[in-house]
């Protein structure tokens, strides 16, 4: 038997360079964490809160009709104006958030009109490199990724960095059946909630996932918003899955996510938390 012959490296044309190591981009340079902001407005404030996000560097923002789950005493109560609403979604680099956080705040205390209240839900990922560029409008190469300390090569307890990013409250988010946004909302009431805000869309379900449990996803769907305090978040939770989940007429699905900004509403049961935990 012959021999295999050994391949002999390529030699390199005349001012040829050799090819760099393929790194990870989040490996070569820093990166600036996103976060999606959601934005509940009255009626005819998307278009500045909009406008507002641009000015912060927020590549894409979308928004969409909704409206309020406030009782009239409740609308009275709290000085809002009406029950229909702007929900604006938008992605920020998360170093913007504050001073963004800091101006609707302001634009917030104007008036009963201007009145309203956002949140911001970290993003863990995006999906390719062209995408992050754009998202965080980053039109230059950013700084080089400095060398971690070892304590923060090996990685903080996941407790401890959700502790971090928490302010005391969840946005748990419910897709029911088109007409049945009651049972999800007088469950949550019975359970400490105080209100929320609704979206109509549309849902398309698996088939073999709806064979498989016997069930049917109708097409026509509302997705309920609801801030609460962390404290309740279980409990309002089960609350909507007895009254409005799979078992039931609505047909829905609740699932919530942890909160790391808020701006527009009082934080009393969070403050008294971080008080507890001292």
């Amino acid at each position: 038997m012959s021999e295999k012959k050994l391949k002999t490296p390529r030699r390199l044309k005349k001012n040829e360079q050799p090819k760099e190591e393929f790194v990870p981009y989040d490996e070569k340079f820093e990166i600036s964490p996103l976060t999606l902001t959601i934005t509940v407005v009255n009626k005819g404030q998307g278009y500045a809160i909009e406008d507002m996000l641009h000015s912060y560097g927020c590549a894409m923002a979308f928004s969409c009709r909704g409206h309020g789950t406030a009782t009239a005493a409740m609308i009275h109560d709290l000085g809002l104006s009406e029950n229909r609403k702007r929900v604006v979604f938008g992605i920020l680099r998360e170093d913007r958030w504050d001073e963004y956080a800091a101006n609707l705040a302001k634009r917030f205390a104007v008036s009963e009109v201007a009145k309203g209240v956002a949140c911001k839900c970290d993003i863990s990922a995006v999906a390719g490199v062209s995408i992050y560029k754009m998202l965080s409008n980053i039109r230059e190469l950013p700084k080089p990724k400095k060398k971690l300390s070892k304590k923060k090569q090996e990685g903080e307890p996941m407790e401890e960095v959700s502790k971090k990013a928490n302010v005391g409250y969840e946005n748990i988010i419910a897709i029911v059946n088109s007409g049945y946004t009651d049972l999800v909302m007088n469950a949550a009431r019975e359970a400490g909630a105080r209100g929320g805000t609704i979206i109509s869309g549309r849902g398309t379900g698996n088939k073999d996932i709806e064979k498989f449990y016997g069930i049917e996803i109708s097409p026509e769907k509302e997705v309920v918003m609801i801030l609460v305090p962390t404290s309740i978040k279980d409990d309002v939770m089960l609350a909507i899955n007895k009254q409005a989940g799979m078992d039931t007429m609505g047909h829905g699905i609740a699932f919530s996510l942890p909160v790391s900004g808020l701006v527009g509403i009082s934080l009393p049961n969070a403050e008294a938390e971080t008080e507890e935990s001292k």
